[in-house]
């Protein structure tokens, strides 16, 4: 049976999201529809939700990006700036076990059994990770792996009552639900700094900048104490918040988490203590090599955001990162082309120019300040 792209193509998405729907539209058979898709006339394709962007988390976004690329110098594609001296930071849910698990069995094997005393109040802890840009020798060998911690938001209490698993009396590790800003301060001042002063590149200028996100709880602290902590042996430690909606433009949410948490899921964890002890040992046996891919898709993904003008309607670029590395020519800076930027500069330009009433001067302004 011959049918049209036109044919295909006439029936709405909502009746395409199985191949019974779809068949039972166009009115064919199920095995019409799954013989089109071996043969390569249909494909299928996992849709899910992006953060909401406004006209003004674009113009964010190419802010961002355009300050993190270094100034055009003649006819020459520039490059992004070395971001060695970044650590990106952020929180993650981790929980004991996923709502469904894969494995592959033998025919005479009996299928697993899995059960949870509640599906609503799964037991979960949330972890604090810090990571940075891996550094790499003249000759390839690794420096420094660019991890500095993951930490649990949890605390040590006195159990009230006894148990089959603990006498009344024993000190237990308790996961916190409530994260505000009063524990993201003692988080940042008990286990972060202090990480990062501990495990600092040697050689490196000590002027960190942490970048995180604008949740509510992410707000920098200013007393004395925090600020001496900061500034100490040397170090000046600076907090930059990316811009609202832009997970893509931080590792952590871009693919390190997706990664600790496949690790994490490989073991069967059977408390909370367990779990931690599983999700610091998936983020301590994260591959190095893998950080590094994921800073190079980083570039690659803010390239994607000047050509969609701050939007996120784009796939997450693949360039074969292995095989590039493999040949020598995996770069560490990824190249910008000249077009892409003056087209985003011109177009931040012809943004503010409707919505500037003022004198000509003030115009000019707004385009430097773009630029």
């Amino acid at each position: 049976m011959e049918i049209s792209d036109e044919t295909l193509q006439s029936v709405p998405l909502h009746l395409r999201q199985t191949e019974r729907s779809y068949a039972g539209a166009l009115k064919i058979s199920l095995t019409t529809v799954h013989n089109l898709k071996k043969r390569g006339r249909l494909r299928t394709h996992t849709c899910c939700n992006k953060p909401l962007l406004t006209s003004d988390h674009k113009v964010a976004r190419l802010r961002w990006i355009l300050s993190h690329i270094n100034p055009i110098t003649g006819n020459e594609d520039p490059t992004f700036v070395d971001m060695r001296n970044v650590i990106h930071c952020d929180e993650k849910w981790f929980y004991l076990n996923p709502d469904k698990r894969r494995f592959y069995l033998l025919p005479c094997e009996e299928d697993p059994y899995m059960a949870v005393q509640s599906r609503r109040f799964k037991l979960k802890a949330m972890f604090m990770a810090i990571i940075g840009k891996p550094l790499y020798g003249i000759n390839g060998e690794l420096l420094h792996d660019g991890k500095y911690g993951i930490f649990p938001f949890t605390v040590q209490q006195v159990a009230q009552k006894a148990s089959k698993k603990r006498p009344r009396g024993t000190m237990e590790t308790k996961a916190l639900q409530n994260i505000n800003r009063e524990v993201i301060r003692e988080m940042l001042l008990t286990k972060v700094i202090p990480a990062i002063i501990s495990k600092w590149p040697e050689g490196l200028p000590k002027d960190v900048v942490i970048q995180w996100d604008n949740a509510r709880p992410h707000q920098v602290p200013t007393d004395d104490e925090f600020v001496a902590a900061t500034t100490a042996n040397g170090f000046n430690i600076q907090f930059v918040f990316q811009p609202a909606q832009s997970p893509d433009l931080n590792v952590l949410d871009l693919g390190l988490f997706r990664s600790i948490q496949s690790l994490q899921y490989q073991s069967f964890p059977r408390d909370l203590e367990e779990l931690i002890q599983k999700v610091k040992q998936s983020y301590d046996t994260f591959n190095p090599h893998v950080n590094k891919y994921i800073w190079v898709t980083l570039q690659k993904c803010m390239i994607k955001i000047l050509k969609a003008e701050g939007g996120n309607k784009y796939k997450i670029p693949h360039m074969n990162k292995k095989k590039l590395e493999n040949l020598g020519s995996l770069p560490d800076l990824v190249e910008v082309q000249k077009e892409d930027v003056l087209e985003a500069v011109e177009y931040l330009n012809t943004m503010f120019r409707p919505a500037n009433q003022g004198t000509q001067e003030d115009t000019e302004d707004l385009e430097v300040d773009a630029d």
